[in-house]
């Protein structure tokens, strides 16, 4: 179990985000969130369910969130709502649990098909089922904080029900059933029979633990291979933090190793300037930095810092040290809204856009929920206790408190002010050293971690300096896009509000064609920034740009990135330099909606239904794919089209390696063949189909209008082409 957390001084920034998302939190019902529960388990619902994925297939994976965000906040800052709210919906569970152990928002019965030995799986869904290991996952990872972080033994009882319940099931099946099984996205429930194993110590639970581990995923990483192009980013994460469970629990070096290497590869070859993942919810090539406005998943973030805190309790890093810093303050301080607390899914980096965040009622996704929690974890890594040491690694003003009761106050005013002081409040039972972070950042080739006492007593103080300067981060694929940071902190231009829409809203993907607003290019020399940058507000890190930095005199005004929300913004710039994709810039100017067959957010949010199909990725493009692989299989979509244009169409890409034929129906008009000869090479092949306008006018009612289609594709083959992309235009 993790150490107690560092407790945030009251007014400075991070606890003033802590309130709000404690805030946020306490607003919401728990009855609406038990609802989804009550229902599976044939109970009565309390409240209606809330909306989002709690109402389109991942039903009560958001109620195991709230659990571990209440847990947190009750431990935290002692919140008495908090604790009352977290007694009150554990109690419901153990009222309501079922006499074998089940709950979750779902039926078992894709469980119990699995546990007899009938798996159908593919990455996203199992038996029928959206990823009902991870919805009923998050309700684990819940029950066992709500027990670890705020002493609720209650639902220790109910958790170690749930887990009598699954490894019975999981028992009766083979080795090999269940790694077909882990093909589906399972979450971490690894982790979850490692911890209720460190619990309980009940071998069975270790045994579970270490046959959920996904082979297909963990044995490339053995070998120190990075095979992870084409996957689903925060799918695999949670399995390496299970991963490293299991070496803490068995001392079994492979596991370290395999954890190591990828936390190694993601933080080192994967990840953008703000600490964050992923494009689309997937790994690309390696040392590829594409610029979207999907990327960096903001739940991706969450759990690459769990990571990171196993990493460096073995290897006390400077590095991974930072890349907490940079992740913590340019990705997860930056997700949440200041003034409603609403969460972000994707945190775009394609320069021109914006943040887009959640409601209350109907934006329940995976990160909303991982945003429940992130507050509440702020002081889990400013200062650890390891073997007779005490690190402080991060300048956040706290009081820490070892478990042998050694008290140190950090103060700062990091980074608005580069002085960081570090006191002995109260001495503990046994003897302790004290280091602090040297960063990479300040330090250079010389990060480390210095010792400032050997031997602590109490009223020891120290203080140390350590000034914030301009550097330029070069993007990982040199496509001449670049950012800017002070110290570790990333800036961003803010761009005003032109053409935005209303950023707090029920779907984060409504706006993935909605233009970006253009930025010049610097022509002045970047290895030089303090040449063209100077800094204007020391209280509030605002600084603006020189006009004759830029191609046409513009000037940008730059605020740390965690301090920009409600704008669109640039943190990338350009040098002129950078290769654009002239079909991209074509499709953006033309499209009204897009799918990416394959990607499961892609899929759901357009209506998605299938039957014999399987999904794909081709490396050579870059493009996970969905083909139908018998004459009986189809796929549907719902796809939005302008009722205001003349000339509406749908794009199709396939790969040009592909042979063959598929049909596509418009709502039920009649299907339009589609013929592929094979041979165009290892590219994109896009083909235009004309849409009926009488569908276009029966739907849009004389309105000028965005309306919607079905799109059904079959094929008359044994198998159709690969479906790459399909688009909307215009």
């Amino acid at each position: 179990m993790f150490a107690q957390n560092a407790i945030l001084t009251k007014g400075s920034m991070f606890q003033k985000s802590q309130e709000t998302g404690l805030n946020y939190v306490l607003q919401l019902d728990p009855d609406r969130l038990l609802s989804p529960v009550e229902s599976a388990l044939g109970y009565n619902a309390k409240a209606p369910s809330y909306g989002g994925w709690e109402a389109r297939g991942i039903h009560g994976h958001s109620l195991g969130h709230y659990l571990s965000a209440l847990a947190g906040f009750a431990a935290e800052t002692a919140n008495q709502d908090a604790k009352d709210k977290l007694n009150y919906t554990v109690s419901r569970l153990k009222a309501i649990q079922r006499k074998d152990g089940y709950i979750g928002g779902i039926s078992s019965e894709c469980f119990e098909r699995c546990f007899s030995g009938d798996v159908k799986a593919e990455r996203f869904g199992l038996n029928g089922e959206w990823v009902p290991w991870y919805s009923v996952h998050k309700i684990y990872a819940g029950l066992i904080d709500a027990y670890t972080i705020a002493g609720n033994k209650d639902a220790l009882e109910v958790v170690t029900k749930m887990c009598s319940w699954a490894e019975k099931g999981l028992s009766k099946m083979s080795d090999e059933e269940i790694q077909k099984m882990l093909e589906c996205e399972h979450g971490g429930m690894c982790k979850v029979f490692a911890d209720i194993y460190e619990i309980t110590k009940e071998e069975k639970y270790l045994r579970c633990a270490e046959r959920l581990i996904h082979q297909s995923i963990v044995k490339p990483l053995y070998k120190k291979a990075d095979k992870l192009q084409g996957y689903h980013a925060n799918t695999q994460i949670p399995k390496i933090i299970g991963l490293a469970k299991l070496y803490d629990l068995t001392g079994k070096n492979e596991y370290r190793e395999a954890a190591e290497f990828f936390f190694r590869t993601i933080t080192e070859r994967r990840s953008y300037a703000i600490g964050g993942n992923s494009i689309g919810e997937h790994f690309g090539p390696e040392l590829q930095e594409s610029l979207g406005k999907d990327t960096c998943e903001t739940c991706n973030t969450y759990n690459m810092l769990e990571l990171a805190e196993y990493i460096f309790k073995w290897n006390k890093d400077v590095k991974t040290a930072d890349y907490y810093e940079t992740a913590l303050y340019n990705h997860i301080l930056a997700s949440q809204d200041p003034l409603t607390g609403a969460k972000t899914y994707f945190v775009a980096m394609v320069p021109g856009f914006y943040k887009i965040y959640g409601t209350t009622e109907n934006a329940f996704w995976c990160c909303t929920g991982t945003g429940m929690e992130n507050p509440e974890r702020y002081g889990r890594f400013i200062a650890k206790d390891y073997e007779g040491s005490i690190y402080v690694n991060l300048y956040i003003p706290s009081t820490y408190t070892t478990k042998d009761g050694w008290q140190i106050q950090i103060d700062s005013n990091f980074p608005f002010d580069s002085k960081v002081s570090v006191k002995v409040l109260k001495a503990g039972s046994s003897k302790k050293s004290l280091k602090i972070r040297i960063p990479q950042w300040y330090a250079g080739d010389k990060a480390e971690y210095r010792l400032l006492s050997e031997n602590l007593t109490e009223g020891f103080s120290s203080e140390i300096d350590l000034p914030l300067k301009l550097n330029i981060r070069r993007t990982r694929d040199k496509s001449g896009y670049f950012s800017i940071l002070y110290g570790p902190i990333v800036l961003a231009a803010d761009l005003g509000t032109k053409g935005m829409q209303q950023d707090i809203v029920d779907d984060h993907l409504i706006y993935m064609n909605a233009p970006v607003a253009k930025i010049k290019a610097i022509r002045a020399d970047i290895l030089n920034p303090e040449s063209w940058i100077k800094e204007i507000d020391p209280a509030t890190l605002t600084f603006q740009t020189k006009a004759e930095a830029t191609e046409d005199g513009t000037v940008y005004t730059l605020y740390p990135f965690f301090n920009i929300h409600h704008v669109r913004y640039a943190a990338y710039f350009n040098t002129g330099d950078a290769a654009e994709d002239p079909r991209k810039i074509k499709l953006d100017s033309i499209k009204t909606d897009s799918i990416e067959p394959g990607r499961q957010q892609s899929e759901i949010e357009h209506r998605f239904k299938a039957e014999n199909t399987e999904m794909g990725y081709i490396p050579e493009v870059d493009r996970n794919c969905r083909k139908i692989i018998s004459k009986d299989g189809f796929i549907t979509y719902q796809l939005k089209f302008d009722a205001s244009a003349k000339n509406n169409r749908l794009l199709i890409t396939t790969y040009g390696e592909d042979k063959g034929s598929f049909l596509v129906q418009f709502e039920d008009e009649e299907p339009v063949t589609v013929k592929l000869d094979g041979k165009k090479g290892k590219v994109l092949v896009d083909t235009e189909l004309s849409v009926p306008e009488k569908l276009i006018k029966e739907k849009a009612a004389g309105k000028k209008t965005f309306i919607k289609l079905v799109i059904k594709i079959k094929t008359e083959e044994s198998s159709s082409p690969r479906l790459l992309e399909i688009h909307s235009i215009k």
